[in-house]
């Protein structure tokens, strides 16, 4: 698969002994039962299992009811700062150019400049609880649109085709697809990736003909740990088929008017990635074929035997460097390289000499090639940030060589030269662990609390985000600190390994030696320390709760993948088939201990843990909501202290926050932290 001039603001008080809330911590539905077995419920129908789900809901909103004018007085803060936003740059496609604003599609005449709205699709979500654009895509001779939507939360979108000459519906082609979206070359055919029943892996390929109005398999996966997708090559007389597992991809060539296969690129082998384009007649390929990746590029009209053996390398990265995305363009390959954890901006010709290196990553900041970039032109976008720096779109000339700032989001009532953003390293037991720190040093006391957030899985480099919301944090004299842990990807696939598999242990010890270290930060006195993750993160800061709870004076935990075993041994549940690399397989003894020596819910004992607020979604299919549901009652029924531990579950949504309430539900969980930082002195 996305966050004023007190000084003595803030006190280190114990986690036991914050006063959150005049009421008493709910006593569990399930103090009484010998197993939770019985809030799994696959239909998410049964009365017992939303009653109480409606009834945590309930206790949630009373116990923090005290808390409803700090969580005002954040929502008022980020209203006043609301940003005049850069609008995207326009998807240039030949006569006319696209922008999606505001719900509104708007297409652009590219010689006249005359914008007009050529769909509104903001009155969609209306009678939607839950909603979500998934993607859109307009047809080459633009009369057509297509969009996927996402009603429930579940992952499984709805396909719709729309006249784009009158905004009606032309075709509703499924309601089981994933978002990959390509048209055909000639606008007459539409692919898509449906979902499998049950498990929603993306497993097949369909082609849907305007012409006929049917539908026809052109590819399915049915091994049930790979997953399909399908792009359309720089060349867009071609489409891309991708078959991929967590180590391994294959990829098919076809030609995008008829889905007729033209070459299979390379058979599957087990560790070889590849992922190609078309370009001048020639394929391009980035691949690990010989060790690290590697831009190769090959003819596709020979034998597939010869073509394989004929892969001519045009830039092999240095030591420690990594491809993170590339671009054909008509006379140079731009490439985004990673070293470490900065950005750089490669250019080079077709006959791959280097005419261009340069960073693009700000201090503490990241920046990456956007995807907005016209590859029919001369210029490359690319988006550029720190977490205290309001993004910027920038333009790099490939003929002139030059970048500039083209655009950039502006917010009232920020001054970003008031805020700090730096990087320091956490040593430990032979690591050094990256931590990006934002603050504001005029409201930094030696009792400011530190909000730290970890993710640290699937090689996911969690960046340091412009997040104009945790400025009210910052106001507040709080830090807020990303911990780069190792199964993210921050610095590398090495890093990403070390923290993968029966190496997951090193992630939760990273987290620990970074909220010990953040305690003393700044010549700081005993620091609380309030830890925040979603998904895989809830994995890593329950893990770390169960470990040191005392090292927290509280936590939020984002639908939270926390009963690892129980699901990665349960081959019915989506994901889980294409997990065991990533968490282990529990059929395997040795790979089992190393999983029942985290796996959150299988660790919960009798200590003091910290305060919580745990969320959960009830059609959410990558973490099911009785997993969260489990972890707060074991909480509840084995801690040492009284909380509160608290359960909120969306019961119209899935993993995504709807966005129409992501803002009041964030305020809701900052305004928890602070209150457990005893912050709750608004910012003058």
């Amino acid at each position: 698969m996305l966050m004023q001039g007190v000084v003595s603001l803030f006190l280190a008080l114990p986690a036991c002994a914050v006063d959150l809330t005049d009421s008493v911590t709910p006593t569990s539905a399930l103090s009484q039962q010998t197993s939770d077995e019985w809030l799994r419920d696959d239909s998410r129908q049964s009365a017992r299992v939303l009653d109480f789900l409606r009834a945590e809901n309930q206790q949630t909103a009373h116990t923090l009811a005290p808390q409803l004018p700090l969580e005002q007085a954040l929502l008022t803060e980020w209203q006043s700062r609301q940003a005049d936003i850069a609008e995207r740059p326009w998807h240039l496609a030949g006569q006319y150019n696209y922008r999606f604003s505001h719900g509104q599609l708007l297409r652009q005449e590219a010689q006249s400049g005359l914008v007009t709205t050529v769909a509104d699709l903001s009155k969609r979500s209306q009678d939607s609880d839950y909603y979500h654009l998934g993607s859109w895509q307009v047809s080459p001779d633009h009369r057509t649109l297509a969009i996927t939507e996402d009603r429930r939360g579940d992952r499984n979108y709805s396909l719709t085709v729309i006249d784009l000459n009158n905004g009606q519906v032309k075709a509703r082609l499924s309601e089981t697809v994933s978002t990959d979206l390509a048209w055909s070359q000639d606008s007459q055919s539409l692919y898509f990736v449906e979902n499998e029943s049950g498990t929603y892996r993306p497993f097949q390929v369909i082609r849907w003909s305007q012409t006929t109005a049917k539908q026809e398999k052109v590819f399915s996966e049915d091994n049930p740990a790979w997953l399909v997708s399908v792009y359309a090559a720089t060349a867009d007389q071609y489409l891309i088929i991708q078959s991929n597992n967590h180590n391994t991809s294959e990829q098919l060539l076809i030609d995008s008017n008829s889905g007729r296969r033209l070459t299979l690129i390379r058979p599957r082998e087990a560790g070889i990635e590849y992922y190609a384009d078309v370009r001048h007649g020639r394929l391009f390929l980035s691949s690990n074929l010989n060790g690290d990746f590697a831009l190769y590029q090959t003819s596709f009209d020979q034998t597939d035997m010869a073509r394989q053996m004929a892969w001519q390398p045009i830039w092999k990265p240095d030591q420690m460097q990594h491809i993170k995305n590339w671009l054909l363009f008509p006379e140079h390959i731009v490439l985004e390289v990673t070293a470490q954890h900065l950005s750089r901006l490669v250019v080079l010709n077709y006959q791959g000499t280097v005419l261009k290196d340069t960073v693009i990553t700000p201090a503490g900041g990241v920046a990456w090639l956007s995807g907005n970039t016209n590859r029919y032109g001369q210029s490359v976008m690319i988006r550029r940030m720190s977490m205290t720096q309001p993004p910027q779109w920038q333009a790099f000339d490939l003929k002139q060589q030059t970048l500039k700032v083209v655009a950039e989001d502006r917010y009232p009532n920020l001054e970003p030269a008031n805020y700090r953003t730096e990087q320091i390293q956490v040593r430990h037991n032979g690591v050094s662990v990256p931590v990006t720190l934002a603050y504001r040093a005029d409201r930094l006391t030696q009792t400011s609390p530190v909000i730290l957030y970890g993710y640290g899985a699937y090689g996911t480099p969690v960046r340091p985000y412009f997040m104009p919301q945790i400025i009210s944090l910052l106001d507040r004299g709080a830090i807020y600190a990303i911990a780069h842990v190792r199964g993210g990807g921050y610095l590398g696939p090495d890093w990403y390994a070390q923290g993968k598999g029966v190496q997951k242990p090193h992630s939760f010890d990273d987290f620990l030696a970074v909220a010990e270290v953040m305690k003393a930060f700044g010549q700081g006195k005993n620091r609380p320390i309030l830890a925040l993750g979603g998904s895989a993160g809830g994995t890593l800061v329950a893990g770390a709760l169960n470990r040191q709870p005392e090292l927290f004076a509280g936590a939020v935990l984002q639908v939270p993948f926390v009963d690892v075993i129980a699901t990665m041994s349960d081959p019915s549940l989506p994901l889980t088939r294409q997990e065991y690399a990533e968490w282990g397989d529990p059929s395997d003894p040795a790979q089992r201990a190393v999983m029942a020596s985290y796996s959150p819910n299988d660790n919960i004992s009798a200590q003091a843990y910290p305060p919580m607020l745990v969320t959960a979604g009830l059609y959410d299919t990558q973490v099911p909501y009785w997993e969260p549901a489990r972890w707060v009652t074991r909480v509840r029924e084995n801690s040492l202290n009284s909380g509160p531990y608290l359960l909120q579950t969306d019961l119209s949504g899935g993993h995504r926050q709807d966005a129409r309430q992501s803002q009041q539900q964030q305020a809701r969980e900052y305004a928890f932290l602070l209150r457990l930082a005893h912050s709750e002195t608004p910012s003058p």
